[in-house]
């Protein structure tokens, strides 16, 4: 069985139903219920709850950690809450595992550890800077992750994602990518909102491709430092734009407001580590990702 915390949300959701259909018993662990169609086993709780975790852990072959406030935004201006989720929440995941002897953990952690980059692409041994309340929980999670590895004998892994994105992102919550808020935009004719002068770069990796990132992970046998998971590839937000309305014969017409404080400026993901380790190979082109989502509108 693998436990999946955060297992209703964007990602967790594309997870559980990938390791469903590779045969996995799936338990998700979460606060609200998964959409419909995902097959697995929902248990309502929080990752706020560590004598819960370890009965619910008890029995499982892994878990993978996804539960988290992930609006960076929101971390600026309420950092102990983000702390007291990512963070202790991290710990009571890894403690509970522990205790339960689940011997496998893979953590979703985030590019935003690293700030700034010095160097694109970002190699994981950059130094971590960064910029924001959610960037350093992510942070000091990750180095728990991996200490329990060697104080405890457990196998796990850390993924640091970049930009995911793809269906069944929610564009309404403050949470969704930049992707889903301009496929609404333009599929409601309103003026997609950039922040800054549109020059800044993500690296976008389809939501499949960062399950299958976690499927690997916990089918390894851990990893002592962790792994970028990304597309490999830049891409400025205007051009994304641009390429978006391309897609749905719309003309471009953003609105720039100002640049938001913990934002950062370029990113793109040395993946070559990942290849090495786990075999994660990104399979699906952002061209084509776009297009399932253009089309969904």
């Amino acid at each position: 069985m693998i436990v999946v915390t955060g297992g209703s949300g964007f990602i967790g959701s594309h997870l559980c139903s990938l390791l469903a259909e590779e045969g996995h018993d799936v338990r998700i662990i979460d606060i609200a219920p998964p959409p419909m169609g995902v097959k697995a086993e929902f248990v309502r709780a929080s990752v706020l709850d560590p004598l819960k975790l370890q009965k619910l852990f008890s029995g499982a072959d892994a878990i993978v950690h996804l539960a988290a406030l992930i609006d960076v935004q929101a971390s600026v201006s309420d950092p102990f809450s983000d702390f007291q989720v990512n963070a202790q929440g991290t710990i009571n995941v890894l403690e509970a595992a522990r205790r339960a002897s689940v011997p496998k953990v893979a953590f979703a952690s985030s590019a935003a550890v690293y700030g700034d980059p010095e160097e694109i692409p970002v190699p994981e041994s950059h130094p971590a800077s960064p910029l924001s309340p959610y960037g350093a929980s992510k942070l000091a999670s990750e180095r728990y992750v991996l200490l329990y590895s060697r104080l405890y004998g457990m196998r796990n892994t850390v993924l640091r994602l970049f930009n995911v994105y793809g269906r069944g992102q929610n564009p309404l919550s403050p949470y969704s990518g930049v992707i889903t808020k301009f496929s609404e935009a333009i599929a409601e004719g309103k003026q997609p909102i950039i922040y800054g002068d549109g020059e800044q770069t993500r690296d976008f990796v389809h939501a499949d491709d960062a399950a299958n990132a976690f499927s690997l992970a916990i089918s390894s046998d851990g990893c002592d430092s962790p792994l970028n998971i990304g597309s490999g590839k830049g891409t400025a937000i205007l051009d994304l734009l641009e390429k978006m309305c391309s897609l749905a014969g719309k003309t471009p017409n953003p609105l720039l407001q100002r640049e938001r404080k913990g934002d950062i400026r370029k990113s793109v993901a040395d993946i070559s580590l990942a290849k090495r380790k786990i075999g994660f190979y990104p399979k699906i082109p952002l061209e084509q990702g776009l297009k399932e989502i253009v089309a969904e509108k």
